[in-house]
Parts: C-alpha cells; structure tokens; sequence
C-alpha cells in the first residue's frame, strides 16, 4: 500500500503543476471564487493520498475575518486545515521552495517569514494585517516550530500583534484557537517533522503507517477586547492545551467503554479488538 501512496502522491503532484498550477494563477489573478474550492479540494486529495483521516469537530467562529491561532505539530497541519478552509498561512520561509507544494503556497498567498529574522517580524505583521483587512481568514502556528505534540510549546506573543494593530471597533478580526492532534484511532502518534530528520524518510513512514486521523477542534472565539498580545498568547495557548486534554479524554474513554463491552460480550463485538 505504501508503494501505491507514494506514486499517487508522486502524479497528484504532477497533475497539480501541469493543470492546477495554472487554472489557480488564473483565478487568482481574475478573483475567480473557484481559486477556494480549487485549495481546498486539492488538499483533501493530498490527505487521501498519503493516508490522513481529517476529524473536525466544532467550526470556525461565524464572524469573519478569523485569525486562527493553532498548535504545530507537522507540515501535515496546513493540508489538513486547508482541506476544510480557504485559508491564508504564515509559513518558514523553507516552504516557498517546496517542489509544487511551495509554488501552490505562494498562488494561495502564503506569507513567509525568515526563522529567527526579528527584523523581518514588523514587515510580516503588516502582511497578515494586510491579509485581514481584505477579509481573508488566516492561520498562525505561534509556537514557531513543529514538535511530537505531545504538549504546546508556549505561543511568541509578536504573532499576536496584528490583533493589537487591528483594535479598531469593526475592523478587529475574530480570534479563533484549533489543537491539532494525531492518532492511530486508538492512541496518539508522532507524525512530525523536525530536528534533523529528512523529509523524504518522514513522508515514507508516513505512508506506511496509514491510516493516520488528523483530529482538529474549533475552540470558541477569544475576546481580544482589552487586552495586549502576550495576554492573548497565554489565553489561546491554555484553550489550546484545554482542546487537545479533551480529545485524548474521549479517545481514552472511548477505548474504555469498548474494552468493556468486549469483555462483558466479546462474541458480538469481536470488532473492537
């Protein structure tokens, strides 16, 4: 099956520089409304292909523009929140140079930003302002970094000022937190990509160890009103941490209940094993 994954992913990706590249530039550049659906179904194509089961639960606040703020755990984040929403991204710098995947970045509006370049940090703000203000949704990843997911490395607070820029009544975008996790459906896994690890030997094991859920959750919107950018980060951060302790709370209670219907009925419910 991984051999299968691995040439599916090999000719989506194919398929998407000879037709998509082009078909979404024009949209782009004309304002066609199908550039979102060309986004979003591209990335749930990607999911199928190398074996990601995205599990949304709860939504996106009704009231737009959303600055979206979530935990990293793996380049697999933005496909998997892209096959849901059109969104706008701030991404590593390295991602612009991605073999198509980088080039559908940039057609999508990707703003990149140098790790570790404080002096590009005023330039980036007024980027994702910019992104705000033309009514488009965005996602940060205010840890800076992609880890095992086991827990939320704290948030940097200077993600948070486009919020303090955009205080304005009627011009300040919903605040909106989503934890991100992975599973096995049964316990959660490390899917990440970071350290020294090589892309090619991560997207391999991906591969082979499919299927993978993506659980993503919608926390409710964050009042910004009053308060500055490090309060926020601490604020978002403890919702995320509170989203992602509920999910591995159903899992383990699901896998509970399970063991102990099998062992009160284990011939009607070989299933669970």
């Amino acid at each position: 099956m991984a051999y299968l994954r691995a040439l599916a992913f090999v000719l989506t990706l194919a398929g998407a520089l000879l037709f998509l590249v082009p078909l979404q530039a024009l949209a782009r550049r004309r304002g066609w409304p199908i550039q979102h659906a060309i986004q979003t179904r591209f990335c749930r194509v990607v999911c199928a292909v190398i074996g990601i089961k995205v599990d949304a639960r709860g939504a996106l606040p009704l009231k737009a523009p959303r600055f979206v703020v979530a935990n990293h755990v793996s380049w697999t984040d933005i496909i998997a929140l892209a096959s849901l929403y059109p969104f706008v991204f701030l991404a590593k710098s390295e991602v612009a140079s991605w073999p198509v995947l980088g080039l559908l970045a940039r057609l999508q509006g990707t703003v990149f930003i140098e790790r570790g370049a404080k002096q590009d940090i005023a330039r980036v703000n007024d980027s994702l302002a910019d992104v705000l203000r033309a009514g488009g949704d965005l996602v940060v990843f205010p840890e800076g970094t992609s880890n095992d997911g086991a827990a939320v490395l704290p948030f940097r607070s200077a993600h948070f000022a486009p919020l303090e820029a955009m205080a304005a009544p009627g011009e300040a975008p919903t605040l909106a937190p989503v934890a991100i996790s992975y599973s096995d459906g049964e316990r959660r896994i490390d899917v990440g990509w970071y350290g020294d690890m090589t892309f090619l030997p991560h997207l391999w094991r991906l591969m082979k160890r499919s299927p993978t859920q993506c659980h993503i959750v919608f926390g409710d919107a964050i009042e910004t009103t009053g308060k500055d950018r490090k309060t926020l980060a601490m604020e978002t951060r403890a919702r995320v941490s509170e989203s992602l302790a509920s999910v591995e709370r159903s899992r383990e209670a699901s896998q509970s209940s399970c063991f102990e219907t099998v062992a009160a009925q284990p011939p009607q419910h070989e299933d669970c094993l």
